[in-house]
């Protein structure tokens, strides 16, 4: 179909326009992009002249677009991830086993499971620049929306239609008590009969946090939260110290406690726990994030 009489744009401009309603400054996108704030103002008016509309309302008091301004930014950006994604998938063709890959690992995560599976994907694929940004699950599963990442670990249940998902690894949570608890003898416990005990937990800013909070509602028990800490191994010296109680992934005691603590059962209801790799379900993807993949896909 030709193209003859058609407006005209450049990836730049449209970069320039996503980036200027991103920071809803000029200033403070020239700043970002490294260019002058004239050379953008020029670069948006050409815009506006090609599209014969204007983008951006100069008249507001603050940053605002037009209505045909909100239309064309959401084009911008659309086109512009493609053209990522498309790029991605030239690169990964042209470059096989080379590229990179950028994971989100949350704490506890590498050495429960991810450990292995990170040293033999950098011995396979040595070309792979890896880029791990270790942060909480919620942490990930926001950076893997916006982008910035590639693949991310994030714990089960984990439901949102922006993501594809493989569990990968899967478990159990299991109350954990010091040996000289009255519980230390159990081998399973009920729900019920923790509500009278004393907890410390991880704080809210894991998604294991908002999971434990799921399984005390479905208990339907209320039960006193005494300490909260960013800390795994501070919990567990204060559960291994009887300062209280809590409830922790089964594989993580027994990696690093199992002699120091006692480990119960959870029933009515169980407590399943489990890891998941996850990808933006619209996002290309890589030869380095296939690999990854089926690595973790072979156990």
């Amino acid at each position: 179909k030709s193209t003859e009489g058609m407006p005209a744009m450049t990836l730049n401009q449209l970069s320039y326009f996503t980036e200027i309603v991103r920071q809803r400054s000029f200033t403070k996108a020239a700043d970002v992009l490294f260019v002058s704030q004239s050379a953008l103002s020029k670069s948006i008016r050409t815009l506006e002249k090609e599209f014969e509309t204007v983008l951006i309302d100069r008249s507001a008091k603050e940053f605002r677009l037009t209505s045909e301004g909100e239309i064309f930014n959401d084009f911008a950006t659309r086109l512009l991830d493609y053209y990522d994604q498309e790029t991605q998938e030239l690169y990964s063709r042209l470059h096989g086993g080379s590229g990179e890959l950028s994971l989100g690992l949350p704490p506890s995560s590498g050495s429960i499971y991810f450990f292995d599976q990170i040293f033999k994907f950098q011995q396979q694929y040595p070309k792979v620049a890896l880029d791990i940004t270790e942060v909480t699950s919620k942490k990930v599963t926001d950076l893997v929306a916006d982008g910035k990442l590639d693949l991310g670990i994030v714990i089960e249940p984990f439901a949102d239609d922006r993501f594809a998902k493989k569990e990968v690894y899967t478990s159990e949570a299991v109350l954990v008590v010091s040996k000289d608890s009255p519980l230390a003898s159990r081998r399973s416990i009920g729900s019920a009969q923790l509500q009278n005990e004393r907890f410390v937990t991880v704080s809210p800013d894991y998604m294991y946090y908002d999971r434990m909070m799921d399984y005390f509602t479905q208990a339907g028990i209320s039960p006193e939260i005494a300490f909260r800490s960013f800390q795994w191994d501070l919990l567990l010296e204060m559960v291994a110290a009887g300062q209280g109680v809590s409830i922790l992934p089964k594989p993580l005691i027994d990696k690093c406690y199992h002699n120091r603590v006692r480990q119960i059962h959870l029933k009515d209801p169980e407590f399943p726990w489990g890891l998941t790799l996850i990808r933006r379900k619209d996002k290309f993807v890589t030869e380095p994030m296939r690999n990854f993949i089926e690595l973790c896909s072979q156990d």
